[in-house]
């Protein structure tokens, strides 16, 4: 997917894995006992740091017994199963150990300067990676975006494909996108959808259910051991069990096995569209049993934590009172702020 602009490309995830892979301050640490404690993560910052800065632990991650379960399991499939590495095994790593991301202040203007995240790798050294902000950021608005993009993530990967209209509330105007103005959102409404005479509860409801539908892959993905390893992998094998679960749906209902639920093209009128909406729906709640019957809560909730660490915010260059946040594997979100206060999403892109 296209990213949300240039701005948004000097925070792109690849470039801060980049660092990871190639630099990046380390502390050597003992291999025993890996668990990375706030004073290593900030001391590790410090070394890239102005001495005359302080620091904020925007969002940190604890690693724990289940954690580190959850990471040797990930290592053992992929391992098992011959599957690359999502980048060295930067979210195997954060699972292990933990990690953290630091706001580096400057104490005069109260601006974040750099972001810092940090984390301990397999053999024990502490790497930090910095980046720079390029524009002005209010200590008190990375705070608030950093939770905002947080509790977004958190909100998305756990409501259920029939609920997904539930969202909109959390965009910018209290509404999905226009797919007119965000191709590449995600929740943006298809233009297939504006249909002469389509009530607009009937457009949101059926955009959610297109979404809820295309996006149950990447929800069903946190259910698989091998995600922290590699999401795309995961994300790939959930592709081909959501499509063997669609044609045992419509085989079960006695439907043509080629139909395209999600292709609106070919809806002329209301009537159609609410029987399309009628039929998305029953989809999407055989897809939300299956998961709920076969998911390990357990599994779920620790790769959700991973995915729920912010990894940057900064501004957007190209639009004043706009800001841009990212978190794994590659989400990016950008944001508005509102008149009354605090900010609202415009649009959301990914690319596993």
């Amino acid at each position: 997917m296209r990213k949300v602009d240039a701005s948004v490309a000097t925070i792109c995830l690849a470039c801060l894995i980049m660092l990871f892979m190639s630099g990046g301050s380390s502390l050597a640490m003992a291999e025993e006992g890996l668990h990375l404690t706030p004073e290593q993560a900030i001391t590790a910052a410090r070394r890239n740091a102005r001495p005359e800065n302080s620091f904020t632990i925007l969002w940190k991650i604890i690693a724990d017994a289940d954690t580190r379960r959850i990471a040797d399991q990930a290592l053992e499939h992929a391992q098992a199963h011959k599957i690359e590495l999502y980048e060295n095994g930067i979210l195997v790593d954060i699972l292990r150990s933990g990690g953290y991301l630091l706001a580096e202040t400057n104490l005069q203007t109260n601006n974040v300067v750099a972001m810092h995240l940090v984390l301990m790798e397999a053999g024990g050294a502490v790497k930090d990676v910095q980046q720079e902000c390029h524009g002005v950021v209010r200590l008190a608005d990375a705070e608030e975006l950093v939770k905002d993009t947080a509790e977004l993530v958190k909100q998305m990967y756990s409501t259920p494909s029939t609920e997904e209209s539930s969202l909109a509330s959390r965009f910018y105007g209290g509404n999905f996108p226009d797919a007119d103005q965000f191709p590449d959102s995600l929740f943006a409404i298809p233009d297939s959808l504006r249909k002469r005479g389509a009530k607009p509860n009937e457009v949101r409801e059926a955009a959610a259910l297109f979404w809820g539908y295309l996006s149950w892959p990447s929800r069903s993905a946190l259910s698989m051991p091998a995600f922290a390893a590699s999401p795309a992998a995961a994300g790939d094998a959930a592709e081909k069990e959501r499509d063997t679960l669609k044609a045992e749906f419509l085989q079960s209902n006695k439907l043509d096995p080629n139909i395209n639920l999600v292709d609106f093209d070919n809806i002329q009128n209301e009537r159609q569209l609410q029987e399309r909406i009628e039929l998305l729906t029953r989809l999407d709640r055989f897809l939300e049993d299956s998961l709920r019957k076969e998911a390990d809560p357990a599994v779920v909730r620790q790769n959700l934590s991973i995915l729920t660490m912010p990894l940057r915010v900064d501004v957007d260059l190209n639009q004043e009172g706009q800001y841009v946040s990212s978190s794994p594997p590659k989400s990016l979100f950008l944001w508005h702020r509102l008149a009354t206060g605090g900010f609202a999403v415009k649009e959301i892109t990914w690319d596993w």
